[in-house]
């Protein structure tokens, strides 16, 4: 088996790829394996290089390894979920790193060579627009935040988590409703007003927001989560427990969530919405959403 290491050195408060591409020759020195390691330089660099190395090694066993944030690990997937004889796993270094959430500890993916030694499980794949994500899709206030941390993160000496609190703020000042059918396999079943939803396969984003706490990567299921429009006031006094996924079990929020279970969803809006997906951003007014059940095989750690 090759094993493909996928290096972004822009992930994070600091590069540290010198460090990996030292640790990886180390390990390596000891084996009979075969490795690659390969440096991103800008957006979508990790996604293309996926590819093409696909299309260059039909037969080869390939496990690949993205070196950086939700959004890298994104980029990876994109390039290779079309292709046979491969492997997916992370190691987190991002900003943002919650899809290894759902199988643990992030420290758990630091141990390179307990990451290498891993065993494969088979992950859902959610499916959009001709695009596909692992962890959570989100639109609406969400999204637009989103949208704005990459605006504020381009900016010299903002970075991290105070492009994030400026994202946050800025957002609050702008529109925050959204008018929007929503409808799943089974048919319509709300049109109105809404503050965001998440079309979940994982169960937290945004670096520890549990919006689908109830969520399974491996069930076939998306976890359709929709807030309903609400005050400025209102969702900074419950903010704290959607972050903390107690929000779908609170009394007191019942009546602005609902909580759906279903294979696809399907979203049309007036105006076109910002939808984040795995820390990338894109707008539109249309959405189709699909799960794709065990499309991928995920390498989970070996225990310590």
């Amino acid at each position: 088996m090759k094993h493909v290491f996928i290096i972004n050195p822009k992930a994070g408060a600091r590069d540290i790829s010198e460090y990996l591409i030292n640790t990886i020759k180390n390990i390596f020195s000891n084996r009979q394996e075969d490795y690659h390691i390969h440096i991103t330089t800008g957006e979508n660099d990790a996604r293309d290089f996926a590819k093409i190395y696909c299309l260059d090694h039909p037969n080869e066993h390939k496990r690949f390894y993205s070196c950086g944030g939700d959004g890298t690990l994104n980029e990876v997937l994109n390039g290779i979920v079309e292709f046979d004889n491969v492997s997916l796993t992370a190691y987190p270094c991002g900003s943002g790193n919650d899809f290894v959430k759902n199988f643990g500890e992030i420290e758990d993916f630091l141990n390179l060579e307990n990451l290498i030694d891993g065993s494969p499980q088979k992950v859902d794949v959610i499916e959009f627009n001709g695009r596909y994500a692992l962890n959570i899709c989100n639109l609406g206030f969400d999204g637009e935040v989103a949208y704005n941390f990459n605006k504020f993160k381009r900016i010299r000496n903002i970075k991290g988590k105070i492009a994030y609190i400026l994202a946050v703020v800025y957002s609050l000042f702008s529109k925050m409703s959204h008018k929007v059918q929503i409808s799943t396999e089974d048919g319509v079943f709300y049109d109105g007003k809404i503050l965001l939803a998440a079309i979940a396969n994982g169960i937290c984003y945004g670096g520890g927001f549990y919006c689908a706490p109830l969520a399974k990567v491996d069930d076939g299921l998306i976890d359709l989560i929709v807030v309903k429009k609400v005050s400025r006031f209102t969702f900074i006094k419950f903010v704290k427990y959607y972050k903390r996924g107690v929000h779908l079990e609170h009394p007191k929020l019942a009546k602005y969530i609902i909580h759906k279970k279903c294979k696809q969803v399907n979203f049309v809006s007036q105006k076109e919405l910002s939808v984040s997906f795995d820390g990338e951003v894109i707008k539109t007014n249309k959405l189709n959403f699909s799960i794709i059940p065990n499309k991928i095989a995920f390498v989970i750690p070996k225990a310590k």
